[in-house]
C-alpha cells in the first residue's frame, strides 16, 4: 500500500468508526475490530515514515 491509499483508507475507517459509535453509542465487536484496523494502518503509516 502506498502513502496515498494508506491515508485514504485510515480517513475511510475513522468515519465508519465515529458513525457507527453514533449510531449505538457503545463499543461493539464490529467497532473494535475497525479500531484494531486502524491501529495496524497508522502503525504502517507512522513506520514507512519513521
Amino acid at each position: 500500500m502506498d502513502k496515498e491509499q494508506v491515508l485514504r483508507e485510515i480517513e475511510k475507517l475513522r468515519l465508519e468508526i465515529n458513525e457507527q459509535y453514533k449510531r449505538h453509542s457503545a463499543i461493539t465487536p464490529e467497532l473494535l475490530a475497525l479500531s484494531v484496523r486502524l491501529d495496524q494502518l497508522l502503525n504502517t503509516w507512522y513506520h514507512s515514515h519513521a
